[in-house]
């Protein structure tokens, strides 16, 4: 399924303003709930400080998972270029080999 544009461009903006969503958000909820339903208000407001806690200490196993996978697909490109520039002297070094054999002629005359 495909996500359209402007659902995906708004959703990387609520991503890339996560803190800011999580405080507002419940503490919004909170104010306008406390004069009727203070149990709501409460709970709001523990959702907040609840998913902040939860994203300050993800984000920064999401950070150094990032920087890993980074330093591994690096790595892997290293790996893929090493293997080409060994396949493409092999395959020089072969044709070389091809050329320098003595053409032997076939014993049987004529």
């Amino acid at each position: 399924m495909k996500i359209p544009r402007r659902l995906n461009a708004a959703l990387d903006r609520a991503a890339d303003k996560a803190r800011v969503i999580l405080i507002v958000l419940p503490l919004a909820v909170a104010a306008v709930a406390a004069p009727w339903i203070p149990a709501l208000a409460a709970f709001a407001v523990g959702v907040g400080v609840g998913g902040v806690a939860v994203h300050v200490r993800m984000s920064a196993r999401v950070a150094r998972l990032r920087a890993e996978a980074d330093d591994l697909l690096r790595e892997n490109g290293a790996l893929r270029h090493q293997k080409t520039v060994f396949a493409k002297a092999t395959v020089a070094s072969e044709s070389v080999l091809t050329q320098k054999l003595p053409v032997i002629p076939d014993g049987h005359g004529g």
